[in-house]
């Protein structure tokens, strides 16, 4: 695995050099794999229900570049192992890239202090989505504005 992954940042850091990139946005997820039968680290999932694995992922947001992967047992959450995930790779890109912008998007499961510690060890930017809740819902209720003619079918996305 490790040959592999030495192979693939290799050729991640070729693109990087003929693109000349000064922007890079790491997506960080986990997800689900559903396994069958007896592979070693398999185990049981209670948010699907299912047994499997539960790896970390990483890809280049603008890109679709994988970055990195972790193969971890189906029980772990979401956020587990992300410190030791998350630190050579943004230390290796801030050491590699010295003048590109990172931005690192996490959806709720990452909304952890481990996250943003690393992050801003790294003077890395960070996007991490909240669960809706009546406190957030309150705080926001200052800060956004919305007009008489909202059109309250379509999405819309403001940034602070």
């Amino acid at each position: 695995m490790g040959q592999l992954q030495a192979l693939n940042q290799s050729l991640i850091d070729k693109a990087h050099l003929i693109r000349n990139d000064t922007e890079l946005i790491i997506d960080v997820d986990s997800t689900h794999s559903d396994t069958f039968s007896h592979q070693e680290q398999t185990d049981y999932n209670a948010h699907y229900q299912t047994y499997g694995y539960h790896p970390l992922d990483a890809f280049d947001g603008l890109t679709g570049d994988f970055l990195k992967a972790e193969l971890r047992s189906g029980n772990q959450y979401t956020s587990k192992g992300i410190k030791a995930f998350m630190n050579p790779l943004l230390q290796y890109y801030k050491t590699t890239l010295p003048h590109t912008d990172i931005l690192v998007r996490g959806d709720s499961g990452f909304a952890t202090p481990e996250v943003y510690e690393s992050c801003k060890a790294t003077e890395s930017q960070y996007v991490i989505r909240l669960k809706s809740n009546r406190r957030l819902s309150q705080l926001a209720e200052h800060s956004v504005l919305y007009g008489d003619n909202q059109e309250w079918e379509e999405q819309e996305v403001q940034y602070f």
